[in-house]
């Protein structure tokens, strides 16, 4: 346990030591680490502070009835984003961090021209130029697998929030009825809440996926403050927003602002990995632009499941407006009418997800190599 104490480089007991103290400190510190921390505290605010508008917002411009109707809506609406969403976007930056600490480190290892020069470059020098094409095609292989990752992932949660919005939507007031009894189950503006957190949850999804990217591979302090000054803006559209909206539909105008500032922000964050993949890539802006526009396609699902989600929606309002809210109000056996609206919510969603299957080709390999590696 004896150990060798380094002499102090001062006099403790001089009274001009202090600037000498503080100016040790920081020589022991390393200042890039320090303003990346600053950064992240700062940002840290601000989010929760954005996480808090919504309550003071309503605690200013709303009555204590609005508030217990968004408090209810936001307590069930928010279970599927605390045991769904969130581990998936936790998982999600632990991805994306070790992905693109990779491709990080191939990067670092490469001469300053292009990955595609050097994939075509012919050898010259042997071994030299050689090694100079493994790392390139390495490279190139990373930024490749973190691309299909990352559209994979957020195709995954956006089939989640789209069940989420157009068919769990229309399932609230029975939801509400079970849980809460049938006080706050025949409540009109409860329901309604509760189906717009249900909408709300999808631009969750997106947002929290596409943010874990931002968080996993942001290397610099410009990256982090950027997407600061972004989130402060954002706040800035939030407080403008809110206030003539929760006047004009209370609870239900409160969530939609929030839905409004989640897809500001998961557009700056599609962005953001938009240019990251370009520049890793190191493609000219033509060839910038395919690529934004390969990654829309191949983050939304096809086309016939995006009708066939619509249609899901139509068919279970219907269901919800015939089967179950004109009996429950002339007093008739409630359960039963629920089942059958309930049974008509399946069976969309077992044709949406079977259509989804059938037209998603990596859908499919990724749960019978999940299914495979579960059996094994």
């Amino acid at each position: 346990w004896p150990k060798c104490i380094q002499a102090p480089i001062h006099n403790p007991y001089q009274n001009s030591s202090k600037s000498r103290i503080v100016s040790s400190v920081f020589q022991n510190l390393d200042m890039k680490t320090l303003r990346l921390v600053i950064i992240f505290t700062l940002q840290g605010i601000l989010k929760h502070g954005l996480t808090e508008a919504d309550k003071i917002v309503l605690s200013a411009l709303a009555g204590s009835y609005d508030q217990g109707v968004y408090a209810l809506a936001a307590s069930y609406g928010g279970l599927a984003a605390r045991l769904l969403l969130q581990p998936m976007e936790e998982n999600a930056r632990l991805l994306f961090s070790r992905q693109g600490a990779l491709v990080a480190q191939h990067l670092e290892t490469m001469p300053s021209d292009s990955v595609e020069q050097k994939t075509i470059k012919k050898t010259t020098n042997g071994e030299g130029n050689n090694t100079c094409t493994e790392k390139s095609s390495l490279a190139s292989t990373h930024v490749k697998e973190m691309e299909d990752s990352y559209c994979f992932l957020l195709r995954a949660v956006l089939y989640i929030g789209l069940l989420f919005a157009s068919i769990a939507s229309n399932y609230t007031s029975i939801l509400l009825r079970i849980l809460a009894g049938a006080r706050w189950g025949l409540n009109a503006e409860a329901s309604a809440a509760l189906s717009a957190f249900c909408v709300y949850t999808a631009f969750l999804a997106i947002n929290g996926t596409t943010e874990a990217f931002v968080y996993g591979v942001a290397r610099s302090g410009k990256d982090v403050g950027a997407l600061g000054v972004i989130h402060a803006l954002i706040g800035g559209v939030f407080a403008t927003l809110a206030p003539p909206l929760v006047r004009l539909r209370g609870a239900v105008g409160l969530v939609l602002t929030n839905c409004i500032c989640m897809a500001l922000r998961s557009m700056y964050s599609l962005f953001y990995a938009s240019r990251y993949f370009s520049v890793t890539g190191k493609l000219n802006k033509a060839r910038s632009g395919i690529l934004t526009s390969r990654m829309m396609l191949h983050i939304f699902p096809h086309p016939f499941v995006l009708v066939l989600f619509f249609s899901s929606y139509l068919v279970t309002r219907a269901s919800n407006n015939h089967f179950y809210n004109d009996h429950t109000a002339t007093g008739a056996n409630w359960m039963l009418h629920a089942l059958r609206h309930i049974s008509v919510g399946v069976l969309c969603v077992i044709i949406v997800m079977s259509a989804a299957l059938r037209f998603d080709k990596e859908l499919q390999l990724t749960l019978l190599r999940l299914a495979k590696n579960k059996s094994s």
